[in-house]
């Protein structure tokens, strides 16, 4: 059994990526405390919710309907995502030295956030 307790709060892109596709590999169970809700929906097949002393089970399908109805509308949603997607092609565009274009997204990402 793996435990773990906000795996994704220190972690920069590419880090949280080859987590989640440790965690998709692993055949054991795993008993995690996350508040990065891309990082569940990626990586979980369901949620244990728990609410005023009771423990249920709670299939994903259901967890990102819950979600999206009661904390998030659809737009900050798409907003959130699209920023995540800016941030690791301004990773990649600083892995290559092509600095022109990561201050170009860079300026994309300054947009996205005010929207925030």
């Amino acid at each position: 059994m793996l435990l773990l307790d906000e795996p994704t709060s220190h972690l920069d892109t590419y880090s949280q990526m080859a987590l989640e596709k440790a965690i998709q590999n692993y055949n054991g169970a795993i008993l995690m405390i996350s508040h990065d809700y891309q990082f569940i929906v990626n990586s979980m097949d369901y949620v244990l919710m728990i609410e005023d002393k009771t423990i249920r089970k709670v299939s994903m399908k259901k967890f990102k309907r819950m979600i999206y109805a009661n904390y998030f509308d659809k737009d900050y949603l798409e907003i959130e995502q699209k920023k995540k997607l800016v941030e690791t092609k301004i990773e990649r565009a600083l892995m290559d030295t092509n600095f022109e274009l990561a201050k170009t997204l860079s300026k994309e990402l300054e947009e996205l956030i005010k929207l925030l």
